[in-house]
């Protein structure tokens, strides 16, 4: 059994005929609240009240709550790849504070943990922004975008420019100067004029249910056996979960770890790649289909069909599931599910519909229907923040953390905390998302 998912409760009764719409009971902002929690009370737990430093354990691991695995700021569905990169982070968090104590001496705690996570938060979003996702699409234009979407597009030019050209129109200045560190931008209702406030849309999430991502098993690897016998085993996902996850941890270390997970691929993002344990995830006393519940929250929310969701984007509708996919078994399979007729495409779920799109821009890791709102996204999460534009200033992150943040990467911050990983492929790759090998 599956609840409903919580109304939104702000919403008036004048509202009644809009779409639906959810509360969040995390953060959507980009302030890395995975790591720092979403509330004072769960911040506090987290902090030394030292140096403004986040706390960890003599091992230099997270400390361990009650319930056998890792204190942190969002715990839930928590398995061994989370527990890496919050670890990962964490450090990174604390050594942001040393650099800070060290240029401003009469920083209080405070001062120093506040302006740490700033930075930390910041470097993640970039990292997400111009590594992760190149990544995951690794085609040389939209490695261009998400970079100009950060820095600019005058980093491209010849000679560089420093300032916007004369003549571009005020909205189009960002595409030049980059959105972070340019003026917030909250969109008009187009109807009443008022600003919107910003929020995640239901499409977004929609469209970022990424699980065939996610491998049922990896090899476990260590660093400092040469070729084929670093392999010492392999690690099942399903066995890494929660409490499992942290054992596994402590027997391994970080470090091999790291190293499995960065000679790993991911999974394919199409049609019968869904992991087997997220099928099959005991979940309390019962067992959970993760994959049934992604279609079901779309349906349940209010998200159109596969078909009528590209309409509503202005993307051309499919006449047929012939034209969704020319592999023959998939297109077998789908019309046992949603039938033979000609409405049969009219009925396909968004998610089943997306993972099913066989053209695909060339390297692109999913088809153009998810593309068109991750390109929207993708801008309005960093221009919708203050953050990242107005406040995005020397007075607020300090000139040191806007240093930090424009010189380093996620290669960076693995090796300056775990050194020996120099000793992998991690040296040789440009992106640390790429397999180091």
């Amino acid at each position: 059994r599956v609840p409903y998912t919580a109304a939104d409760t702000s919403r008036k009764p004048s509202e009644a005929f809009l779409p639906p719409s959810h509360q969040n009971q995390v953060t959507q902002w980009w302030d890395a609240s995975q790591i720092y929690g979403s509330d004072l009370k769960t911040a506090n737990s987290l902090r030394a009240f030292e140096g403004g430093h986040l706390r960890v354990d003599s091992n230099g691991l997270l400390p361990v709550a009650d319930d056998g695995f890792e204190e942190t700021g969002m715990r839930r569905n928590w398995w061994l790849g989370l527990a890496l990169l919050h670890t990962v982070f964490v450090h990174e968090h604390n050594a942001i504070a040393d650099m800070l104590a060290e240029s401003y001496p009469d920083w209080s705690d405070q001062r120093l943990y506040d302006t740490a996570r700033m930075i930390n938060a910041a470097l993640i979003a970039k990292i997400h922004t111009i590594e992760w996702t190149p990544a995951i699409l690794p085609n040389p234009t939209l490695e261009v975008a998400m970079n100009t979407n950060w820095d600019g597009l005058n980093q491209y030019m010849e000679p560089e420019l420093e300032d916007v050209p004369p003549g571009v129109p005020d909205e189009l200045a960002p595409v030049f100067s980059g959105v972070v560190g340019g003026e917030r931008d909250l969109k008009q209702n187009p109807v009443t004029g008022q600003e919107v406030p910003f929020s995640m849309t239901q499409e977004f999430v929609s469209v970022y249910r990424m699980h065939p991502l996610l491998p049922d098993a990896i090899d476990a690897r260590i660093i400092d056996a040469p070729g084929p016998q670093n392999k010492r085993g392999v690690i099942q996902i399903r066995n890494s979960r929660e409490e499992r996850g942290r054992r596994i941890l402590e027997r391994r270390g970080m470090a091999d770890l790291l190293y499995s997970f960065g000679l790993a691929n991911p999974g394919a993002l199409t049609l019968n790649n869904y992991p087997a344990f997220l099928q099959e995830l005991q979940m309390g006393p019962g067992v959970l289909d993760l994959g049934a519940v992604d279609v079901l929250r779309d349906r349940e929310r209010g998200v159109p069909r596969y078909n009528e969701f590209r309409r509503q984007l202005n993307l051309a509708p499919l006449t047929s599931i012939d034209q969704l996919t020319d592999d023959p078994k998939q297109r077998e399979a789908l019309e046992e599910v949603y039938g033979r007729d000609a409405e049969a495409i009219e009925r396909v779920d968004l998610l089943v519909g997306t993972l099913a799109e066989a053209e695909r821009p060339t390297c692109y890791g999913f088809g153009e229907t998810l593309f068109q709102v991750f390109t929207g996204i993708a801008t309005r999460r960093l221009q919708g923040d203050r953050f990242y534009t107005d406040d995005f200033t020397p007075e607020v992150y300090t000139e040191e953390g806007l240093a930090w943040i424009a010189s380093n990467t996620m290669k960076d911050v693995l090796l300056r905390h775990y050194p020996e990983l120099g000793q992998t492929g991690l040296e040789d790759v440009e992106n640390a998302f790429y397999p180091w090998e």
